[in-house]
Parts: structure tokens; sequence; C-alpha cells
């Protein structure tokens, strides 16, 4: 098992200290467990079962996410998928665990991730089995990754490509709408970016269908307001009066929130014909 974990772990480049941290777990004791959570990851393969975690250490579930992928690897080429897309897919590992960890990014997304629930085409990525909101009618979810600007090219060629994918791959002929949940469709940041920005513009793809008051504030803060402070500054909120903004984007984000005002997580629908 240690060698299958430590090829994915360098096929996906994973960082070399989190990978030797996980592996001091690895014992002959826990090896039976992490053997039992691959097991169980496998059979979630190409699913949307949520899989049970029975332990919360970090390194459990590190080693057991990356004994998952070369069932994963299989799994896509047996249908298909082109190994650059399949690495791709597989790779959203990498910058998760490089700037969050496992905890903070979530287990169960890492888990979709190498159970092959979410795809990434280009600049963004696509997760089957949503609904539009208010109906039954099937949709993909769109999912931002953290890899640079929203270039509108870059945005229009993943939504093409979406449609021809499922198809081929999955025989999914009949979805065609998109539904985003984001802080990057707050229309509030139209009070900061100019109108030719390209979160805007992102924007303007989608029809809002949710309300104002869909992300109340818990404890102080909203969704948005702790998804802003995670990947805008990559801090947690108590942090923020402490740095320094360096674009228009962090001092639209820190302004707002210093004006005693929240971001809001926004849900948003791309109909196609």
């Amino acid at each position: 098992m240690r060698e299958t974990i430590v090829d994915a772990a360098e096929e996906l480049d994973v960082p070399a200290p989190l990978l030797a941290d996980a592996l001091d777990y690895l014992t002959p004791r826990t090896e039976p467990l992490v053997a039992a959570q691959v097991a169980a990851l496998e059979a979630a393969i190409g699913t949307t079962r949520t899989v049970a975690w029975p332990d919360d250490d970090e390194r459990f579930q590190l080693l057991a996410l990356l004994g998952t992928v070369p069932a994963a690897r299989v799994w896509l080429a047996a249908h298909g998928v082109d190994d650059g897309i399949a690495r791709a897919s597989l790779g959203d590992l990498t910058p998760k665990l490089r700037d969050y960890g496992v905890a903070e990014t979530g287990v169960d997304w890492l888990a979709k991730v190498v159970t092959c629930g979410v795809f990434s085409l280009g600049r963004l990525q696509f997760e089957p089995g949503e609904v539009v909101p208010g109906t039954a009618t099937p949709a993909w979810n769109v999912h931002i990754p953290e890899s640079g600007p929203l270039d509108p090219a870059a945005c229009d060629a993943s939504f093409a490509a979406a449609a021809p994918f499922f198809a081929a791959a999955f025989g999914d002929t009949t979805t065609r709408d998109f539904v985003c949940h984001s802080w990057l469709l707050d229309d509030q940041l139209a009070e900061y970016l100019p109108a030719s920005s390209n979160i805007l513009a992102f924007q303007r793809r989608f029809a809002l269908v949710d309300t104002e008051s869909a992300d109340a504030p818990v404890d102080g803060a909203t969704e948005g307001d702790r998804a802003v402070a995670k990947f805008v500054f990559r801090s947690p909120l108590a942090g923020l009066p402490a740095l320094t903004p360096t674009t228009r984007l962090e001092r639209a984000a820190l302004a707002h929130l210093a004006a005693g005002r929240h971001w809001r997580e926004r849900a948003g629908v791309l109909r196609r014909p």
C-alpha cells in the first residue's frame, strides 16, 4: 500500500512534507484501517454517494485519498476520459492540499475528486448530479478553481466543452443547464469593480435564483464573508484587519466588511437551449 500511495502522490505532485507526515501514520496496525477506507472510496467511484470517515486524523484521510487514485484512473480510462482531463481532474487535490490542507478544504470535497465526481474542463470544473433550483431539471454544478483570471474566452471554452464531454464519456445527452453557487456571483461586487471586469462578465452569464437574504449571518459572519477571507486572502476572518490589500478586489473586499456589510454566497443558473 505504501508504494501505491507514494506513486499517486508523485503523480499528483503532492507536497513532500505532507506526504512524509502522512506516511508516518502508516503502521502495521493502521494499514488495515486505511485499506478499508480506500475500499469504501473505490466503491463510491462514479456515484454521488458520500463516504463516512471513521477517523478525522488528516494523515489517515490523505492516505486513503491517495490510495484511491489508481482505481479512479482505471475508471476514468474505462470511460474514455482523455488523459489530460483525468490528470487535471484528480490534480485538484494538489492545490487544495498545498494551500489549505485536508481539514480546511473539507475531506468530502477531496473525496468527491478522487471518486470521479468532478471534472476539470479547462478553466472551470463541472460536477454532475445537480438540478436547477426549484425544479427537477438536471444541471451541472460549476466550480471555479483558483487558477488565475476568469478569462471570458477560457470560460466560453469550458462551458462549450461540457455537453460533448459528458455525452461522450457517460452518455448524458439531456443535461444542458449550469448552476453555480459562489461569492463571485454576489451582485454587490458591481459596486466596486469596473463593468469590464472578468468577474462581472462571469456573473452576467447567470440569472440569480436566490434572494439577497439567503446567506444570513451566523455568529456575525455569512458564508460569503468566510469564502472571501479564504479564497481572496487565504486567511481566517479574524486575521483580515491586519492585512494590507494590494489589488482592487482585495481593497473592495476589506472596505465592504469594514463598513459593516456582508458578502453573500449567491446561486445562479445558466440555461442552454
